[in-house]
């Protein structure tokens, strides 16, 4: 076996990139890389059919790239599979990567293919690196491409841009020449004709030394998510309809590391959740990404997703009789029981003397200005007051329901029912149950 095959073949066996059996879908552009990785592939015994994008840039050029990639599969007796695609607006390189990766997508399961392969070297991978550290990353991003990412896979990591060539003449390999490689106003092709040329000469042993660092990195990388999933099992807990990340685990300013990997997996940047970490312990600061919205409290912070919940008139639910509501994914069961039935301890479970409530019954959120008398008390108390009390964190305080008779507060659910609505001992002919759950 040729040593660039047995290479091949062993970095495929090693980074576990196709299983026996399994059938690979090649992205092949006709350029000089991807031609080398489909002779590769030919010379396995890996199943593997050809797909070839032609987005029409360059005109003739592309229909050129076409009819070559075409022509070696069906001379290779290798299945093809071909799209034109026209581009509208934004940027023509990721709306271009965009609907190459949605296509190859839709082939891997319509014919089927186990993964996709795409012909990203080594030197593509310093290229990453490089782009990366301009314009600002966390470790991963400094790692290079990765061989494996979904069913995705490169299996030409192994290789430089020189090796690569080397191979292609020394088997009389054709491929096509894209001179759009060459511009430079493209970053990538900056940094690959500009900057690491520039980079070699300090360093002659630039791509070798850009392998060790990048294994070092990537198991840098390994071991602080290991770290920031053993926060997540011990300190991340639900609550009520939010996340609840208790902050005990910080011991020191060097913890900030940890906070913006665990917050990364929320859309929170490393610049957004410095500053978070910066005024832990402070109540009542938020924090916005596009999905998530995060507050401190003293001694937690809590991540509530932000979707629209469904609302019914306004704020405001109805219960016109017993039944189950649906309440924000949550369920409302209101239900006449016995006396056998009264337990009392559950803070979600509440029981009422059904003869002094009133229906339609409401629930809403409370709202400044509500009182209620607290079970156990004489006179009224603002529910904002009690929550302080009851050391509700102000984040949990935006969630917190109540439930209404008459325009009068019967429960601050999950915390205190009201004395105007007790049950009275030997006294309750009828007893209406309430359960959040």
């Amino acid at each position: 076996m040729q040593v660039t095959q047995k290479q091949f073949h062993d970095f495929m066996k090693h980074q576990k990139l196709v299983a026996k059996g399994e059938k690979v879908l090649l992205a092949v552009s006709g350029g000089l890389d991807s031609m080398v990785m489909a002779h590769l592939f030919l010379k396995s015994e890996i199943s593997f059919g050809i797909a070839h994008c032609n987005f029409g840039l360059r005109g003739e050029a592309s229909d050129g790239d076409e009819r070559f990639v075409q022509s070696w599969a069906e001379a290779h007796q290798v299945p093809y599979h071909g799209k034109r695609v026209d581009l509208k607006g934004g940027s023509v390189q990721l709306a271009a990567r965009d609907a190459r990766y949605e296509w190859f997508n839709e082939l891997r399961q319509k014919h089927p293919y186990d993964k996709v392969a795409t012909a990203h070297h080594l030197n593509d991978s310093l290229e990453t690196f490089l782009i990366n550290l301009t314009r600002g990353t966390g470790i991963r991003g400094l790692t290079g491409i990765q061989a494996v990412s979904g069913h995705i896979i490169r299996p030409m990591l192994f290789l430089t841009r020189t090796e690569i060539g080397s191979y292609a003449s020394e088997h009389s390999l054709q491929w096509r020449e894209d001179a759009s490689n060459k511009k430079l106003t493209y970053d990538r092709n900056l940094i690959r004709h500009r900057v690491i040329p520039e980079l070699e000469r300090l360093n002659p042993s630039l791509l070798s030394t850009f392998i060790h660092t990048s294994e070092r990195l990537k198991a840098t990388d390994w071991l602080l998510k290991e770290k920031v999933k053993e926060i997540k099992n011990n300190y991340l807990s639900e609550e009520s309809t939010m996340k609840r990340l208790n902050m005990e685990w910080v011991k020191g300013e060097e913890d900030q590391l940890l906070l913006s990997e665990l917050l990364t997996d929320f859309g929170f940047n490393y610049v957004v959740s410095k500053t978070i970490f910066q005024v832990r312990g402070v109540p009542g600061k938020k924090f916005f990404s596009k999905d998530w919205e995060v507050s401190t409290d003293r001694h937690d912070l809590f991540l509530k997703q932000r979707v629209p919940q469904p609302k019914e008139e306004g704020d405001t639910f109805r219960i016109f009789e017993k039944g189950v509501l649906s309440l924000e994914g949550k369920e409302v069961l209101v239900e006449e029981v016995s006396g056998e039935r009264v337990q009392f301890g559950d803070p979600n479970v509440a029981f009422f003397d059904l003869s002094r409530l009133t229906f339609p019954l409401e629930i809403r959120k409370w709202k400044e200005g509500d009182r209620f008398r607290p079970l156990g008390m004489q006179g009224t108390k603002k529910v904002s007051d009690f929550l302080v009390d009851e050391k509700v964190p102000l984040a949990l305080k935006d969630q917190v329901y109540v439930l209404v008779s008459d325009d009068r507060i019967a429960w601050v659910i999950g915390y205190r029912t009201s004395e105007d609505f007790k049950l009275q001992t030997g006294q309750n002919e009828r007893i209406l149950r309430v359960e959040l759950r």
